[in-house]
């Protein structure tokens, strides 16, 4: 149960399901065209600073850069989901598909307020 309550282990699910189902699967599902490439590398970049935070920080470090970089996705996640905004005419987030979304990227902002003020 302790282990559930560090942000490491909520980032690192994140940055699997980032990764595979929410960028690779996508990407190949759209016929990997060239068209769509710079939207894909700049979801990439996301993977790319939620490994940073894994690897390269711990403690209270890793517990503020999880709050810090999930929140903002969060926050557009609830409001593309409100507002219907698009993507390339793609919606961003149909409310009934947004769920999961939510919970993954909310889950390192609540193990990072938890920890926020860790010392180790």
């Amino acid at each position: 149960m302790k282990t559930l309550k560090k942000p490491k282990i909520w980032l690192i699910i994140l940055a699997l399901l980032h990764t595979g189902p929410g960028v690779l699967i996508p990407y190949i599902s759209m016929g990997g065209g060239a068209e769509y490439l710079s939207t894909i590398l700049l979801f990439l970049c996301f993977t790319i600073y939620i490994l940073y935070a894994v690897f390269s920080t711990k403690g209270q470090n890793q517990a503020r850069l999880s709050v810090v970089i999930c929140l903002p996705v969060l926050v557009f996640f609830i409001i593309g989901a409100f507002l219907k905004l698009e993507i390339m005419e793609v919606p961003v987030s149909p409310f009934s598909e947004t769920i999961l979304p939510i919970v993954v990227w909310t889950l390192p902002i609540l193990t990072g307020v938890l920890n926020w003020n860790s010392i180790t």
